[in-house]
């Protein structure tokens, strides 16, 4: 616990709720491309291979170097974005993207799509630390519910029009269709779709300059020396949210990356008809989660004050325990409902986090916490996720996939909630204030 009772109330700059809309819409439609330009190429990839000789393993690298150029200069991006004009960030972040887009669609070697998709990488790292802290400025915190709701269907429709829209787009231009666009009628279909999709990231430089910089409340150091020290001193609240928003991500990537095989090897189902039932349900429940759990989470901070957050984290994560249980019922539909219903109660839970962490920290420190909140969650996520799950199953007899699964998410879903009360039980007493970081210090 902190040994200063010292608070304040939140102190985002009290923009008009148009302007605020507007910036939420902008930042949604960022998300949106971002998640386009990063997906594409899998979509684009045979036909890519046709015209550039790259192997499984040369592609599979292209994305192990997006992966690490995003990890390492998001921490970067999120130390800038403390410290530096967030909104200019965001345009370079864009520019970089889109850039990187253009060299892959035009590349003619390995090398080229390697230095593409750094590019892309590094540009889409600047998105959620910047963006995140601009938008929490011009956002008050009883409306961030619902704003982090839009940006979280920003990237599950992204992720989905990558897949589809890419696809359907690609069928166009093999028929010819884009034969007479300038600058890109000689080209190969999947260029063609590739600078399509990339050139659109341009729009959103002159949507983001109508908007300002708003002044910060606090100052930080400008060589961000009291960056971290100020995380530090609210590492009692930080490392709990850090570790829950971590522990969601962890079961969320095992979940997901398992359904299509629980469903072809439990059940029966065909790859195709796993395939289209896995991402209607993501698109549909887990947008509807996200929605709706932003709706509630503003609801739940007016009546409940900032202790709300982990609690709602706590309900959404007995529903997560609950939703695996229906995978040993001898039904595909309730698998997929099970499904459908930790999506939707995922998404709740991701936006309660990301809002708790943004109630935790203040302007000095957002963009950092944010980018270790984003590593974290990826890259622990990612990397032990589907794998834990594998491990297990190994465990068992390397045939008791759903069995797996059902342990696995139910023993994460234990620890969310665990995590949710500790949390709780350290957050402040009163609704609407905050720890004030210079107390803390003065009282450490």
């Amino acid at each position: 616990m902190f040994r200063s009772g010292s608070i304040i109330p939140d102190q985002s700059v009290r923009t008009g709720n148009r302007i605020a809309f507007a910036f939420v819409t902008v930042m949604a439609a960022a998300t949106v491309l971002s998640f386009v330009h990063r997906f594409l190429p899998v979509v684009l990839l045979d036909d890519m291979r046709r015209d550039i000789q790259v192997s499984d393993l040369e592609f599979s690298s292209l994305q192990t170097a997006f992966a690490i150029t995003y990890a390492v200069t998001t921490i970067t991006s999120g130390w800038m974005a403390d410290r530096s004009n967030r909104r200019n960030l965001l345009v370079a972040g864009v520019v970089a993207w889109t850039l990187g887009s253009f060299v892959y669609g035009l590349a003619t070697s390995f090398s080229g799509l390697f230095v593409g998709r750094i590019l892309v990488g590094a540009g889409e790292a600047v998105l959620v630390p910047a963006g995140t802290s601009l938008m929490c400025s011009y956002v008050s915190a009883e409306r961030r519910g619902k704003a982090f709701a839009i940006t979280y269907f920003g990237a599950t429709l992204g992720t989905s029009l990558a897949f589809s829209g890419g696809g359907f787009l690609l069928e166009v231009a093999r028929g010819g269709n884009f034969s007479d666009l300038p600058l890109i009628s000689g080209l190969e279909p999947w260029r063609q779709v590739m600078l399509l999709l990339g050139g659109a990231g341009l729009l959103l430089i002159p949507a983001l300059l109508a908007f300002r910089e708003p002044p910060r409340p606090h100052k930080s150091a400008p060589d961000g020396s009291r960056g971290f020290s100020q995380l530090w001193q609210l590492r009692n609240l930080l490392w709990i949210a850090l570790l829950m928003g971590a522990s969601i991500a962890i079961a969320d990537f095992a979940y997901t990356s398992w359904q299509t095989a629980l469903l072809t090897r439990e059940y029966g189902v065909g790859v195709a008809a796993a395939g289209n039932s896995l991402g209607i349900t993501i698109l549909v429940a887990g947008s509807i989660g996200a929605w709706v759990g932003g709706i509630a989470i503003d609801r739940v901070f007016k009546k409940r004050g900032r202790r709300g957050n982990p609690e709602t984290i706590v309900a959404c994560a007995i529903l997560m325990g609950l939703a695996p249980l229906a995978i040993q019922l001898p039904f595909a539909w309730s698998a997929v409902a099970a499904f459908a219903l930790w999506q939707a109660a995922a998404n709740v839970a991701y936006v309660a986090n990301a809002v708790t962490l943004h109630d935790i920290v203040d302007d000095r420190t957002r963009g950092l916490a944010t980018s270790l909140q984003v590593c974290l969650g990826i890259g622990v996520g990612l990397g032990a996720g589907p794998a834990g799950i594998a491990l297990l199953n190994t465990n068992l007899g390397g045939d008791a996939l759903g069995a797996s699964l059902s342990l696995g998410i139910c023993g994460l879903a234990v620890g969310t909630a665990t995590l949710g009360l500790a949390l709780r039980s350290k957050l402040p007493k009163k609704a609407h204030m905050l720890l004030k970081i210079s107390d803390i210090e003065k009282n450490s």
